[in-house]
């Protein structure tokens, strides 16, 4: 009786290699005396979730990396952090090993997802992430976080020029946004105006709309807009009456004043006609 011995190995590229002895009549037959697995393959049979995922998450957001086990047997699923040599121990199974306590697994069994949730996401949060199940040997995946900067824009800026008793209405939008804001405050120079008279507001997932009906002059100024997790931004608006429409040297220092603030009063002069012809257009 012949013993057939094996071991497994692990090559340069990730596979699994099993090696074994020869059988007596297999000797001299040219048949290979090992077999390599790629770790593609038992990746697919161990996860749904794809290898290099990219996830995005936003500053100050809630970042959840994903980790579908599809064969689980008896293994365990830890979380590594691939910023260094040798990786850092994030987690295994719900126990969370770092002394950060913004990692944690969110288990959703029916689903088999181990993910890693990462809270208050910072920008050196960025980076590779390893999801690994302790099969003989370790499979794992890689998953890749990317930190953005979500920041609000609005629609016009920086000046919004508008004839008395047209609707005033600035449109808010969030550019790099991951996650819906809790709220979006507007501000009339240093006033929040979201619950004034007058005023109507309209939020959504991705922007902010606010409308003025009948604008005068009291409702010239500076517009800034604040979304409880981006970048606020501003515009600066100007209701012009009818005597400024009226009046050429009005509206010669309104269009110089704010939009053409670089060009000298000499030039500014010079370029009136053209100005005044593109601004009743």
């Amino acid at each position: 009786m012949q013993i057939i011995t094996a071991r497994l190995t692990v090559s340069e590229n990730g596979n699994v290699i099993l090696h074994r002895t020869r059988r007596n009549y297999e000797a001299g037959s040219g048949k290979k005396n090992s077999v390599e697995i790629s770790s593609a393959s038992r990746r697919s049979t161990i996860f749904s979730t794809e290898n290099s995922t990219v996830v995005y998450a936003q500053i100050g957001g809630t970042a959840a990396l994903p980790c579908v086990v599809r064969k689980f047997n008896s293994g365990v699923v830890s979380w590594l952090r691939r910023k260094q040599e040798p990786p850092t121990l994030l987690t295994v199974g719900l126990t969370t090993y770092s002394a950060d306590d913004r990692f944690f697994v969110e288990h959703v069994r029916h689903l088999q997802n181990w993910g890693l949730l990462i809270k208050h996401v910072q920008p050196s949060d960025e980076g590779h992430y390893e999801c690994q199940v302790s099969t003989h040997p370790p499979t794992s995946i890689f998953i890749q976080l990317k930190v953005t900067e979500a920041v609000a824009e609005i629609i016009g800026a920086p000046d919004l020029h508008l004839r008395a008793g047209s609707v005033l209405r600035l449109v808010c939008a969030l550019r790099d946004s991951t996650e819906t804001p809790s709220y979006v405050f507007w501000f009339h120079d240093r006033n929040m105006i979201n619950y004034d008279i007058g005023i109507k507001v309209s939020p959504n997932r991705t922007s902010s709309i606010l409308e003025i009906q009948e604008a005068d002059q009291r409702n010239s100024g500076n517009y800034t807009c604040t979304p409880s997790n981006a970048v606020p931004a501003s515009i600066n608006v100007h209701v012009l009456n009818s005597t400024e429409e009226e009046n050429p040297a009005a509206m010669l220092h309104v269009n110089c004043g704010n939009t053409l603030n670089t060009i000298s009063s000499t030039m500014c002069a010079i370029l009136f006609p053209y100005i005044f012809t593109c601004y009743k257009r």
